[in-house]
Protein backbone atom coordinates (compact mmCIF):
# COMPACT_ATOMS: atom_id res chain seq x y z
CA UNK A 1 0.00 0.00 0.00
CA UNK A 2 1.89 2.47 -1.28
CA UNK A 3 -1.28 5.19 -1.39
CA UNK A 4 -3.46 6.06 1.73
CA UNK A 5 -6.91 5.24 1.25
CA UNK A 6 -9.88 7.40 1.69
CA UNK A 7 -9.94 4.95 4.98
CA UNK A 8 -6.59 6.72 5.96
CA UNK A 9 -7.93 10.12 5.59
CA UNK A 10 -10.65 9.30 7.64
CA UNK A 11 -8.88 8.09 10.22
CA UNK A 12 -6.20 11.29 10.20
CA UNK A 13 -9.47 13.23 10.24
CA UNK A 14 -11.00 11.84 13.30
CA UNK A 15 -8.14 11.52 15.43
CA UNK A 16 -7.16 15.03 14.90
CA UNK A 17 -11.15 16.66 14.68
CA UNK A 18 -11.44 17.44 18.16
CA UNK A 19 -8.59 19.97 18.14
CA UNK A 20 -9.19 21.33 15.34
CA UNK A 21 -12.98 22.17 16.11
CA UNK A 22 -11.14 23.81 19.37
CA UNK A 23 -10.06 26.40 16.76
CA UNK A 24 -13.74 27.81 16.95
CA UNK A 25 -14.18 28.26 21.11
CA UNK A 26 -10.53 29.71 21.46
CA UNK A 27 -10.38 31.18 24.86
CA UNK A 28 -8.57 34.57 25.11
CA UNK A 29 -6.24 33.76 27.37
CA UNK A 30 -2.96 35.74 27.20
CA UNK A 31 0.30 34.79 29.17
CA UNK A 32 3.06 37.43 28.88
CA UNK A 33 5.84 34.98 30.44
CA UNK A 34 5.66 33.26 26.81
CA UNK A 35 7.05 36.83 25.96
CA UNK A 36 10.40 35.68 27.22
CA UNK A 37 10.43 32.80 25.33
CA UNK A 38 13.19 32.84 22.52
CA UNK A 39 12.12 31.38 19.41
CA UNK A 40 15.16 30.97 17.97
CA UNK A 41 15.82 27.39 17.49
CA UNK A 42 19.53 27.78 17.21
CA UNK A 43 20.06 30.37 19.84
CA UNK A 44 23.08 29.42 21.37
CA UNK A 45 23.30 26.02 20.24
CA UNK A 46 26.21 24.47 18.67
CA UNK A 47 25.22 21.86 16.04
CA UNK A 48 27.12 18.99 15.63
CA UNK A 49 28.27 18.90 12.01
CA UNK A 50 30.76 15.92 12.19
CA UNK A 51 27.72 13.89 13.07
CA UNK A 52 24.95 15.20 10.22
CA UNK A 53 23.19 18.31 11.80
CA UNK A 54 22.09 21.07 9.73
CA UNK A 55 20.51 23.92 10.05
CA UNK A 56 17.71 24.91 7.56
CA UNK A 57 18.02 28.44 6.21
CA UNK A 58 14.45 28.74 7.58
CA UNK A 59 14.42 26.92 10.75
CA UNK A 60 13.85 29.98 13.23
CA UNK A 61 11.03 31.00 10.89
CA UNK A 62 9.38 27.78 10.60
CA UNK A 63 10.24 26.87 14.45
CA UNK A 64 8.17 30.16 15.13
CA UNK A 65 5.49 28.89 13.31
CA UNK A 66 5.25 25.82 15.05
CA UNK A 67 5.11 27.53 18.41
CA UNK A 68 2.72 29.61 17.73
CA UNK A 69 0.44 26.92 16.05
CA UNK A 70 0.91 24.82 19.65
CA UNK A 71 0.67 28.31 21.70
CA UNK A 72 -3.08 28.65 19.93
CA UNK A 73 -3.83 24.53 20.60
CA UNK A 74 -3.02 25.43 24.26
CA UNK A 75 -5.26 28.64 25.03
CA UNK A 76 -8.37 26.82 23.04
CA UNK A 77 -7.85 23.93 25.56
CA UNK A 78 -8.06 26.57 28.15
CA UNK A 79 -11.66 27.11 28.58
CA UNK A 80 -11.48 24.22 30.63
CA UNK A 81 -9.15 23.91 32.98
CA UNK A 82 -6.69 22.47 34.08
CA UNK A 83 -4.69 23.74 31.17
CA UNK A 84 -3.30 20.21 29.20
CA UNK A 85 -0.56 19.35 27.34
CA UNK A 86 -1.17 19.74 23.51
CA UNK A 87 0.16 16.15 22.90
CA UNK A 88 0.00 13.20 25.10
CA UNK A 89 -2.51 14.60 27.28
CA UNK A 90 -3.64 11.33 28.49
CA UNK A 91 -1.85 9.84 30.88
CA UNK A 92 -2.24 6.06 31.90
CA UNK A 93 0.16 6.58 34.71
CA UNK A 94 2.71 7.73 36.07
CA UNK A 95 5.01 5.26 38.20
CA UNK A 96 7.85 4.60 40.41
CA UNK A 97 11.06 2.83 38.50
CA UNK A 98 14.68 2.29 39.17
CA UNK A 99 16.91 3.01 36.00
CA UNK A 100 20.39 0.69 36.91
CA UNK A 101 23.29 0.91 34.54
CA UNK A 102 24.58 -1.94 32.91
CA UNK A 103 27.74 -0.75 30.56
CA UNK A 104 29.43 -3.86 30.05
CA UNK A 105 28.92 -4.02 26.77
CA UNK A 106 29.95 -0.51 25.12
CA UNK A 107 33.07 0.95 24.89
CA UNK A 108 35.24 2.90 27.67
CA UNK A 109 34.63 6.06 25.50
CA UNK A 110 30.84 5.51 25.84
CA UNK A 111 30.74 5.09 29.21
CA UNK A 112 30.07 8.99 29.55
CA UNK A 113 27.05 10.78 31.59
CA UNK A 114 24.36 8.49 33.14
CA UNK A 115 26.21 5.37 31.72
CA UNK A 116 29.84 6.39 33.55
CA UNK A 117 29.03 3.97 36.40
CA UNK A 118 28.41 0.60 36.28
CA UNK A 119 25.22 -0.49 38.35
CA UNK A 120 24.64 2.97 39.44
CA UNK A 121 20.92 3.24 40.30
CA UNK A 122 19.28 6.32 39.62
CA UNK A 123 15.51 6.78 40.96
CA UNK A 124 12.88 7.56 37.78
CA UNK A 125 9.37 8.34 37.24
CA UNK A 126 7.40 6.86 33.98
CA UNK A 127 5.04 8.69 32.69
CA UNK A 128 2.95 6.02 29.74
CA UNK A 129 0.42 8.73 27.54
CA UNK A 130 -1.44 9.08 24.64
CA UNK A 131 -0.12 11.29 21.81
CA UNK A 132 -3.31 12.88 20.78
CA UNK A 133 -5.48 15.26 22.46
CA UNK A 134 -8.12 15.30 23.44
CA UNK A 135 -6.77 13.41 26.97
CA UNK A 136 -10.08 12.12 27.30
CA UNK A 137 -9.98 10.50 24.50
CA UNK A 138 -10.73 6.15 24.43
CA UNK A 139 -7.57 4.22 24.56
CA UNK A 140 -9.33 2.42 21.92
CA UNK A 141 -8.91 5.26 19.23
CA UNK A 142 -5.91 5.37 16.80
CA UNK A 143 -3.21 6.86 18.66
CA UNK A 144 0.72 6.81 19.20
CA UNK A 145 1.50 5.87 22.65
CA UNK A 146 4.54 7.31 24.75
CA UNK A 147 6.90 6.48 27.58
CA UNK A 148 8.61 9.36 29.05
CA UNK A 149 11.55 8.60 31.99
CA UNK A 150 12.99 11.31 34.11
CA UNK A 151 15.85 10.42 35.83
CA UNK A 152 16.78 11.97 39.30
CA UNK A 153 19.64 13.47 41.19
CA UNK A 154 21.59 13.23 37.79
CA UNK A 155 24.78 15.99 38.91
CA UNK A 156 25.86 17.86 36.31
CA UNK A 157 25.40 21.27 34.01
CA UNK A 158 21.86 20.12 31.44
CA UNK A 159 21.68 21.72 28.26
CA UNK A 160 18.53 24.03 29.03
CA UNK A 161 19.78 27.96 30.08
CA UNK A 162 16.28 28.10 32.17
CA UNK A 163 16.87 24.58 34.13
CA UNK A 164 20.39 24.30 34.16
CA UNK A 165 20.90 23.40 37.64
CA UNK A 166 18.19 20.71 37.32
CA UNK A 167 19.06 17.27 38.59
CA UNK A 168 17.01 15.57 35.99
CA UNK A 169 18.04 13.55 32.42
CA UNK A 170 15.13 12.72 30.27
CA UNK A 171 14.24 10.06 28.25
CA UNK A 172 11.37 10.15 25.56
CA UNK A 173 10.06 7.86 23.24
CA UNK A 174 7.10 6.44 21.80
CA UNK A 175 5.70 2.96 20.30
CA UNK A 176 7.30 3.16 16.67
CA UNK A 177 10.81 3.03 15.77
CA UNK A 178 10.54 6.08 13.29
CA UNK A 179 8.99 9.22 13.03
CA UNK A 180 6.47 10.24 10.82
CA UNK A 181 7.61 14.09 9.67
CA UNK A 182 10.69 14.12 7.47
CA UNK A 183 11.68 17.68 7.07
CA UNK A 184 11.29 21.42 8.72
CA UNK A 185 8.74 22.39 6.12
CA UNK A 186 6.43 19.53 5.88
CA UNK A 187 6.51 19.86 10.16
CA UNK A 188 5.09 23.49 9.73
CA UNK A 189 2.81 22.34 6.52
CA UNK A 190 1.71 19.58 8.80
CA UNK A 191 0.66 22.26 11.91
CA UNK A 192 -0.84 24.39 9.62
CA UNK A 193 -3.45 22.04 8.18
CA UNK A 194 -4.17 20.87 11.65
CA UNK A 195 -5.13 24.29 12.20
CA UNK A 196 -7.00 24.41 9.06
CA UNK A 197 -9.21 21.53 9.98
CA UNK A 198 -10.67 18.74 7.98
CA UNK A 199 -10.04 20.91 4.89
CA UNK A 200 -6.60 21.10 5.79
CA UNK A 201 -6.13 17.72 6.50
CA UNK A 202 -7.93 16.85 3.69
CA UNK A 203 -5.29 18.79 1.25
CA UNK A 204 -2.52 18.06 3.22
CA UNK A 205 -3.58 14.04 2.16
CA UNK A 206 -3.60 14.72 -0.94
CA UNK A 207 -0.99 16.40 -1.52
CA UNK A 208 1.66 14.08 1.20
CA UNK A 209 0.49 10.58 0.21
CA UNK A 210 3.18 9.30 1.93
CA UNK A 211 3.72 11.36 5.07
CA UNK A 212 -0.35 10.32 5.88
CA UNK A 213 0.73 6.46 5.04
CA UNK A 214 3.66 7.02 7.90
CA UNK A 215 1.01 8.66 10.34
CA UNK A 216 -1.89 5.75 9.43
CA UNK A 217 0.80 2.62 10.12
CA UNK A 218 1.95 4.75 13.21
CA UNK A 219 -1.61 5.63 15.10
CA UNK A 220 -2.98 1.90 14.17
CA UNK A 221 -0.37 -0.20 15.90
CA UNK A 222 -2.27 -1.97 18.49
CA UNK A 223 -1.10 -1.84 21.95
CA UNK A 224 -2.26 -4.58 24.83
CA UNK A 225 -0.42 -3.31 27.77
CA UNK A 226 1.81 -0.28 28.05
CA UNK A 227 4.09 -2.52 30.36
CA UNK A 228 4.76 -4.89 27.50
CA UNK A 229 5.02 -2.76 24.74
CA UNK A 230 8.46 -1.81 22.99
CA UNK A 231 9.12 2.40 22.88
CA UNK A 232 11.85 3.97 20.75
CA UNK A 233 13.65 7.37 20.75
CA UNK A 234 12.30 7.66 17.10
CA UNK A 235 15.18 10.68 16.98
CA UNK A 236 19.11 10.57 17.50
CA UNK A 237 20.73 11.73 20.44
CA UNK A 238 24.81 11.70 21.13
CA UNK A 239 26.26 9.36 23.18
CA UNK A 240 29.80 11.04 24.00
CA UNK A 241 30.94 11.93 20.40
CA UNK A 242 28.86 9.48 18.58
CA UNK A 243 25.14 9.61 17.17
CA UNK A 244 22.43 6.90 19.03
CA UNK A 245 19.42 5.92 19.12
CA UNK A 246 17.60 4.25 21.87
CA UNK A 247 14.54 1.86 23.03
CA UNK A 248 13.20 0.57 26.02
CA UNK A 249 12.53 -3.18 25.30
CA UNK A 250 10.02 -5.58 27.72
CA UNK A 251 12.16 -8.02 29.09
CA UNK A 252 9.59 -10.59 28.16
CA UNK A 253 7.62 -10.47 25.01
CA UNK A 254 3.82 -10.31 24.83
CA UNK A 255 1.03 -10.23 23.16
CA UNK A 256 -0.15 -6.77 21.44
CA UNK A 257 -3.31 -7.91 20.53
CA UNK A 258 -5.78 -5.29 22.01
CA UNK A 259 -8.56 -7.05 24.01
CA UNK A 260 -11.87 -7.80 23.04
CA UNK A 261 -13.69 -6.26 25.49
CA UNK A 262 -11.29 -2.97 25.70
CA UNK A 263 -12.87 -0.06 27.77
CA UNK A 264 -11.96 3.65 27.42
CA UNK A 265 -9.36 3.40 29.40
CA UNK A 266 -8.35 -0.05 29.53
CA UNK A 267 -4.48 0.81 29.18
CA UNK A 268 -4.43 2.28 32.51
CA UNK A 269 -7.09 -0.82 33.91
CA UNK A 270 -3.77 -3.24 32.74
CA UNK A 271 -0.78 -1.31 34.23
CA UNK A 272 -2.73 -1.23 37.46
CA UNK A 273 -3.72 -5.31 36.74
CA UNK A 274 -0.13 -5.71 36.03
CA UNK A 275 1.58 -3.66 39.37
CA UNK A 276 -0.75 -5.22 41.90
CA UNK A 277 0.47 -8.16 41.24
CA UNK A 278 4.55 -7.96 40.00
CA UNK A 279 6.94 -5.91 38.95
CA UNK A 280 7.65 -4.89 35.37
CA UNK A 281 11.08 -4.71 33.95
CA UNK A 282 12.41 -3.06 30.45
CA UNK A 283 16.14 -3.81 28.97
CA UNK A 284 16.97 0.17 27.84
CA UNK A 285 18.96 -0.48 24.80
CA UNK A 286 21.53 1.81 22.34
CA UNK A 287 21.79 1.56 18.84
CA UNK A 288 25.24 3.10 17.81
CA UNK A 289 25.10 5.11 13.81
CA UNK A 290 27.46 3.16 11.72
CA UNK A 291 28.16 3.36 8.20
CA UNK A 292 26.80 6.87 6.07
CA UNK A 293 24.75 9.52 7.18
CA UNK A 294 22.37 8.50 4.15
CA UNK A 295 21.78 5.34 6.10
CA UNK A 296 21.69 6.52 9.57
CA UNK A 297 21.24 10.58 8.78
CA UNK A 298 20.22 12.72 11.82
CA UNK A 299 17.98 15.02 10.17
CA UNK A 300 15.46 12.64 8.61
CA UNK A 301 14.13 10.61 11.72
CA UNK A 302 11.53 8.58 9.36
CA UNK A 303 14.85 6.20 8.01
CA UNK A 304 15.23 3.25 9.84
CA UNK A 305 18.81 2.64 11.60
CA UNK A 306 19.03 -0.89 10.18
CA UNK A 307 19.37 -3.23 12.71
CA UNK A 308 21.69 -5.71 10.59
CA UNK A 309 24.26 -3.30 10.46
CA UNK A 310 23.86 -1.90 14.22
CA UNK A 311 22.06 -4.39 16.53
CA UNK A 312 20.57 -2.66 20.07
CA UNK A 313 23.00 -3.15 22.95
CA UNK A 314 21.20 -3.54 26.25
CA UNK A 315 22.88 -0.49 28.87
CA UNK A 316 20.67 -0.56 31.53
CA UNK A 317 17.85 -2.35 33.18
CA UNK A 318 14.40 -1.09 34.05
CA UNK A 319 12.48 -2.42 37.05
CA UNK A 320 8.98 -0.96 37.87
CA UNK A 321 8.53 -2.24 41.53
CA UNK A 322 4.86 -3.17 41.97
CA UNK A 323 3.18 -0.58 43.45
CA UNK A 324 -0.09 1.35 43.65
CA UNK A 325 0.01 4.38 41.74
CA UNK A 326 -3.39 5.16 40.48
CA UNK A 327 -4.88 7.49 42.97
CA UNK A 328 -5.78 11.35 42.91
CA UNK A 329 -2.78 12.87 44.34
CA UNK A 330 -0.35 10.67 42.00
CA UNK A 331 -2.67 11.59 38.95
CA UNK A 332 -2.27 15.57 40.16
CA UNK A 333 1.39 14.91 40.17
CA UNK A 334 1.69 13.28 36.61
CA UNK A 335 0.08 16.15 35.19
CA UNK A 336 2.33 19.01 36.69
CA UNK A 337 5.56 16.92 35.86
CA UNK A 338 7.14 18.47 32.15
CA UNK A 339 9.58 16.26 30.28
CA UNK A 340 12.06 17.55 26.82
CA UNK A 341 14.60 15.80 25.80
CA UNK A 342 16.79 18.79 26.62
CA UNK A 343 16.57 18.03 30.28
CA UNK A 344 20.12 16.44 29.65
CA UNK A 345 23.78 16.56 29.77
CA UNK A 346 25.78 17.47 27.56
CA UNK A 347 27.07 14.03 26.21
CA UNK A 348 23.90 12.91 25.37
CA UNK A 349 22.49 16.16 23.74
CA UNK A 350 19.60 15.22 21.17
CA UNK A 351 20.42 15.97 17.57
CA UNK A 352 17.95 17.10 14.33
CA UNK A 353 15.43 19.66 13.62
CA UNK A 354 12.79 17.62 15.55
CA UNK A 355 14.45 17.85 18.41
CA UNK A 356 15.54 21.52 18.01
CA UNK A 357 12.23 22.14 17.55
CA UNK A 358 11.46 20.33 20.80
CA UNK A 359 14.03 22.90 22.43
CA UNK A 360 11.78 25.98 22.31
CA UNK A 361 8.42 24.01 21.54
CA UNK A 362 8.47 21.82 24.66
CA UNK A 363 9.67 24.68 27.16
CA UNK A 364 6.82 26.82 25.77
CA UNK A 365 4.32 24.55 26.42
CA UNK A 366 5.34 24.07 30.05
CA UNK A 367 5.58 27.45 30.78
CA UNK A 368 2.27 28.06 29.44
CA UNK A 369 0.51 24.54 31.29
CA UNK A 370 2.61 25.76 34.92
CA UNK A 371 1.23 29.32 34.99
CA UNK A 372 -2.46 28.58 34.23
CA UNK A 373 -2.42 25.71 36.04
CA UNK A 374 -0.73 27.46 39.01
CA UNK A 375 1.56 24.88 39.49
CA UNK A 376 5.16 25.14 40.52
CA UNK A 377 7.61 24.32 37.80
CA UNK A 378 10.20 22.27 39.76
CA UNK A 379 12.27 19.19 38.95
CA UNK A 380 11.26 16.33 41.22
CA UNK A 381 14.20 14.75 43.14
CA UNK A 382 12.69 11.90 44.66
CA UNK A 383 9.98 9.42 45.23
CA UNK A 384 8.00 12.04 47.09
CA UNK A 385 4.95 13.71 44.86
CA UNK A 386 4.64 16.52 47.66
CA UNK A 387 7.97 17.58 48.05
CA UNK A 388 8.57 20.05 44.77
Amino acid sequence: MKNPSYFTLALISSILIYSCNQQSTSSSVDNPNLASISSNATSGYQIDTDLGEKIDPNETASTKAIEADFIQTLKDHTKNPPTQRPVHAKHHGVVKAIFKIDNHLIDDKYKVGIFAENNKEYKSWIRFSNGNPPGAASDTSPDVRGMAIKLMNVSGKKLLDSEANEQTQDFLMMNNSTFFIKSLDLYVTFTDAVKDGLSGLAKFALFHPGTTYNIYKIFTKQVANPLTTDFFSTTPYKLGSTAIKFRAKPCQEESQSRPANAGPNYLREAMVKTLNQKDACYNFMVQFRKGSLNDMPVEDSTKEWDESASPYIKVATITIPKQTFDTPEQQKFAENLSFTPWHALPVHKPLGFTNRVRRVVYETISIFRHTQNNAPRREPSDFNINNR
